[in-house]
């Protein structure tokens, strides 16, 4: 185990959030490892890392909006610009970043503490949308005052639950290259096909196992894998994520005895916290075992394709509750696309005013 510095204390819910997010680049961090190369021109390997201006972290998919792994890996921009003193030189940083971007034909994402006003309007500066993020989508456990008793629950007979172990299983590559369809599949990302062959070429190659920051684990049927998540340990808390579950196998207790097995591994392991950002459906199981909402980061995106704006309001009008107006957004999509680009330029000004 590679994270030295496990928060024990207590600590105000507020600050959890950035935990969270400082984990979530400890996750993509170690992804990179294996997964990304550090070149424009290679392209041997799925995604890229930058170092920008040696300075500030990102990593890319060249090519692949849909992907999680196009993100910058700092919350607080500004607050590390002013401690290298090149506070500066942040509008040239940002350009920096956003030219990589627009090279590798992908968007940006940026999570940002709740107080790091001067990083919110730097990135707004520069054209980054906030994306609308549900008041109890992060959610956490302190297993010093959890009040249930950790054990699994009683699945079926043809279920099993097991972590994945690159140094002790020879089937190891495969069931991570499967594993990548399956999180496809369960997310239900757009272009199937050429996304579960972008997800399991990054998944194969990532080492997971009892010893690594990240550790995985796995649901199968007949062999045949139904379901995972991942744990990852790192910036003192361990966090749960992409639990999912085949649509034809969910009800059956899955996501609950994988996300059982996930704190079972993180209690043992000596944290003190787990967190996670769930989805709608799974929040109830959550709460049940014992989470609790935190207050969100901002999460900030900067836009490369008109495909981008539609899902932005798609998730706006979701966040609201507006059924009707997100069927007359898919019917739209359908249109022209003359019609496309009209409507999303007046979507790009909605959604600007929505947030000034």
């Amino acid at each position: 185990m590679c994270d030295k510095t496990k928060l024990t204390e207590d600590i105000e819910t507020t600050d959890l959030s950035y935990y969270f997010c400082n984990n979530q680049s400890g996750f993509y961090n170690y992804i990179a490892q294996y997964a990304a190369s550090s070149s424009v021109e290679d392209d041997s390997k799925p995604l890229r890392v930058h170092k920008v201006e040696n300075i500030i972290n990102c990593i890319y998919s060249p090519n692949k909006p849909w992907s999680f792994y196009n993100a910058v890996l700092d919350t607080n921009i500004c607050q590390i610009l002013q401690e290298s003193h090149h506070e500066h030189d942040a509008d040239r940083i940002i350009q920096q970043i956003l030219s990589f971007a627009s090279q590798y034909r992908c968007p940006i994402r940026c999570p940002v503490k709740l107080t790091a006003l001067d990083t919110f309007r730097l990135l707004r500066r520069h054209g980054f949308l906030e994306l609308p993020v549900e008041s109890d989508a992060y959610q956490y456990v302190d297993f010093y005052h959890l009040e249930r008793e950790l054990k699994q629950i009683d699945l079926s007979s043809e279920i099993t639950i097991s972590e994945l172990d690159d140094a002790t299983q020879n089937d190891c590559f495969e069931k991570k290259s499967e594993w990548g369809r399956v999180l496809c599949e369960s997310f239900g990302v757009p272009n199937l096909k050429i996304y579960q062959l972008f997800y399991s070429d990054v998944w194969s190659r990532v080492t997971v196992g009892p010893t690594t920051p990240i550790r995985m684990f796995a649901a199968t049927i007949d062999s045949r894998i139904v379901g995972g998540c991942h744990v990852s340990f790192s910036n003192g808390v361990a966090c749960l994520f992409n639990v999912v579950t085949l649509k034809a196998y969910r009800g059956k207790g899955i996501g609950k005895a994988l996300s059982l097995q996930a704190m079972i591994c993180a209690k043992e392991a000596g944290y003190r916290y787990m967190i996670l950002q769930g989805s709608e459906m799974g929040l109830q199981v959550y709460r049940k075992l014992g989470f609790k909402a935190i207050h969100p980061c901002k999460l900030m995106i900067k836009l490369s394709t008109v495909a981008w704006y539609f899902k932005i309001l798609e998730m706006i009008l979701d966040a609201i509750g507006i059924v009707r107006l997100q069927n007359l957004m898919k019917s739209i999509k359908k249109s022209s696309k003359f019609i496309l680009l009209i409507f999303a330029v007046i979507i790009s000004i909605i959604i600007a005013r929505m947030l000034m």
